[in-house]
Parts: structure tokens; sequence; C-alpha cells
């Protein structure tokens, strides 16, 4: 049969899948880097002073269980003053960090605040509350959301799967499957320097993001 009795389709309908393509890809890569609320982070199950609790005495150690084994990052005693005390001697013991109170407390309100990572690998923080003798107004522990941080966090880990997913992958397509391997070629190259880029910038957000510091 003659080619030519094959109707010959527009140039223009072939936009029509790459862009689904493309448009389902940066689809997918936005739903990875959205905070996933179903993932099982650790999560802190008891506290020894208890949150809340009045104590007669100053304790000689603190403790906080988890609901998995947890490794710490910074654990940090507020006093009622404001001031800030770094706990830097604890124990691991399984699902339990032990920490040792260096010095004798004062009265008033404390916040023993905690920044740990879950066995997931991912940072999770928070704080209780304790009084020696009487409580006193709480003191500012800090620990405001720093949306600058997070909003550079996904932006950086939505570039670096750009270059996993559409760099990588398209210069595997370009090289395998495509027929004309020039059409994609430049963005390709653009969506591999973005993954390049964003893959030691990501690490560095992370690690800001894990020790709690601001941007």
């Amino acid at each position: 049969m003659n080619a030519a009795t094959f109707p010959t389709r527009p140039s223009g309908i072939r936009i029509g899948p790459v862009s689904s393509g493309l448009v389902a890809a940066l689809v997918l890569m936005t739903l990875l880097v959205l905070p996933c609320r179903a993932l099982a982070h650790a999560a802190l199950v008891a506290t020894d002073p208890a949150d809340g609790t009045v104590l007669v005495r100053s304790p000689a150690h603190f403790s906080l269980t988890f609901s998995e084994p947890v490794s710490p990052l910074v654990l940090t005693l507020v006093r009622p003053d404001g001031t800030r005390l770094a706990l830097t001697s604890f124990r691991l013991n399984y699902r339990t960090v032990e920490v040792d109170n260096p010095e004798t407390l004062k009265s008033g309100t404390h916040v023993l605040s905690w920044r740990v990572i879950s066995e997931d690998g991912h940072p999770v923080g928070g704080s209780a509350l304790f009084s020696v003798g009487a409580p006193s107004a709480t003191p500012e522990t800090g620990e405001a959301v720093d949306w600058s941080l997070r909003t550079a966090i996904w932006i950086g880990k939505l570039l670096l799967y750009a270059g996993l997913f559409l760099g990588v992958g398209g210069a595997f397509s370009l090289a395998w499957l495509a027929v004309h391997r020039r059409c994609g070629r430049r963005f390709v190259i653009s969506a591999l320097l973005c993954g390049l880029v964003a893959a030691p910038v990501s690490l560095g957000l992370q690690g800001l993001d894990a020790l709690g510091a601001p941007l």
C-alpha cells in the first residue's frame, strides 16, 4: 500500500502529549515534595518531669520517651528568665533519652526543648513545661516556624526532583527512545543543571532544619 494513502497529522498535535506529560511530571513532583502527614514520625510519649508538673526541688536528670528510637540533635533547657542552657550529656536507652541536669534549677517555670531525628530520617521537635517551687511566666522558647527556611527547603526539593525525573529521565529518553533527540535537549540540560545545583543546597537546608537554625 502506498504510504500516501495514510492521512498525515498536523505537526501541532505532537505538542499535546508532550505538554500533558510535563504537567503530569510536575504534579507528581509537587506531591512528592509536599509534607506527608501520613508518614509516622517519632512522637513524644512521656517526659520526666511530666509536662505541667510542679516540683519541690530541682531534678537531677530529665528523660524523654518516644514512640520509636531517636537520635538527639539539640536538647535545651530554657530558664524562667529566658536564658538557654545546652544539655549535652545524655544517654540513649532504646526509645528513651536520659538527660543529665548540669545545675541546680531556680524557682519558676522551665521549658525542656528537644529536637531529634526519627527512624525515617525526619527531624522533629517540641517542648515540655515544668516548674520548680512555684509556676512563673512561661519563658519564650523561640520555636516559631521559620517559613522562609521551610519554603527554601521545598523549592530545593522541587528542583532536585526536577533534575532527577526530568533531567535524568529525559536524558535516557533522548538517548534510547526519542527519534528526534534535539527536540528536548535544552529542556533536559536545564533540568539536569537545576538538579546539580539543588542537591548541595538542599543538603545545607536540611541541616539547618535538623538543628532548628534560622535561614
